[in-house]
């Protein structure tokens, strides 16, 4: 009976060794969510050893291991693999932010901004990789749309793109729906539909060439202010 309890111990010790091993190799590049787990796996492993008996503390700390490696395994990214994104609305805030994320991961990325010589502009060319590119495209100009288009064309050739995330957007003014001017109206539909609309048709064959996808960015103000 110990010889029994014994082998099956140390075959308990062994999986969540292996586990954690496994773990560790195939997600050591992204060490702060990695650490993290692991720090909680010592913990647990220390808990389960001082409560429960060691075979129970065992078996509960290989159950926990294979979900940690379970629920990790289902966040991993697809590869990039010179995949292509275009941004609109690249000069601030959101989309900004995710110019900056993508160009991290990896990916080509053109970003669309209002204001090539701005300051958001200036700072993207600053902090990102080559592989980032500044388009001055006000999506409220068709012109400026079309020769986007072409710029990124003629920089892929063949590859088409991954996606086209329609970013751009005003709120306006907000404030009751009767005490707005219809100028403010009529400026929210050129960027937030119309303008969205435009660059989605003129990208639509680059995103049927990659079999790519197309993100349109909303917000909650469009519930509040109606």
């Amino acid at each position: 009976m110990s010889t029994f309890f014994s082998d099956t111990a140390w075959i308990c010790l062994a999986v969540p060794t292996v586990l954690c091993g496994t773990v560790f190799c195939k997600y050591k590049k992204s060490s702060g969510q990695l650490w993290s787990w692991m720090v909680c796996l010592a913990g647990l492993c220390a808990v389960c050893l001082l409560i429960l008996s060691p075979f129970w503390g065992l078996i509960l700390f290989s159950v926990s291991c294979f979900l940690m490696y379970t629920y990790l395994s289902g966040q991993e990214l697809l590869p990039v693999d010179q995949k292509a994104v275009l941004v609109t609305g690249g000069d601030c805030g959101l989309g900004h932010a995710l110019c900056k994320y993508l160009d991290e991961l990896g990916f080509t990325v053109f970003a669309g901004v209002l204001n090539e010589n701005g300051p958001g502009a200036e700072e993207l060319r600053r902090t990102c990789s080559p592989r980032l590119s500044v388009l001055q495209m006000d999506i409220t100009k068709p012109v400026q749309i079309k020769d986007a288009y072409s710029k990124v064309a003629a920089m892929l050739q063949d590859r088409g793109l991954w996606a086209v995330i329609n970013n751009a957007g005003v709120l306006g003014f907000p404030t009751d729906g009767e005490l707005l001017l219809m100028t403010d109206y009529k400026q929210c539909m050129a960027v937030n539909f119309f303008g969205t609309v435009e660059v989605t048709k003129t990208f639509l064959p680059l995103l049927r060439k990659s079999k790519g996808r197309l993100v349109n960015v909303s917000s909650m103000g469009g519930a509040v202010v109606g």
